[in-house]
């Protein structure tokens, strides 16, 4: 019972609150750093207007006649056409580069009216062929292709088609 009593002591001893060792106090000036305002007197400001009688002209070499070229350069390529949604049909989806090469040859040997094209977003190439605008034709062909390919899929895109 002692010795709980002793060990109690010697803890409650070892709590004891210590005090600072130094009693200075921090200050640092930092008034060298901020910047220094001048103060104008009231009297030497004068309220003037100018009143502008020049027509006003377009500026040149600006970035507003870079936009306005670029906005005509895609206003031209866009007005024989547009983007819609349809569907094209996906027939291959993989990582191996030749095995996309293989199937867009044998796309275009069984079915040459339909033109295929390999795209490759990363890490995957994919084969995809024909453009429908139309559901019912779309899965017409699609139930052709399936035939050859089976792990075809019918996915909607959305593409851009020129009127003729």
């Amino acid at each position: 019972m002692r010795t709980y009593r002793l060990i109690i002591l010697c803890f409650l001893a070892a709590c004891k609150a210590t005090t600072p060792t130094s009693t200075s106090v921090y200050s640092e000036d930092l008034s060298i750093h901020r910047p220094v305002m001048m103060e104008l007197e009231s009297d030497s400001i004068e309220t003037t207007q100018e009143v502008i009688t020049e027509p006003y002209a377009p500026l040149t070499g600006h970035i507003k006649a870079e936009l306005d070229s670029i906005a005509k350069v895609a206003y031209e390529q866009n007005k024989d056409g547009q983007y819609v949604d349809g569907f094209v049909i996906q027939v291959y989806s993989g990582n191996s580069r030749q095995d996309a090469n293989d199937a867009r040859y044998k796309m275009n040997e069984y079915f040459p009216e339909l033109s295929s094209k390999v795209s490759y977003h990363q890490p995957n190439f994919r084969v995809k062929a024909g453009k429908f605008t139309n559901r019912l034709r779309a899965h017409r062909v699609y139930a052709d292709v399936k035939e050859e390919f089976p792990r075809a899929l019918l996915i909607p895109e959305r593409f851009f088609l020129r009127y003729e």
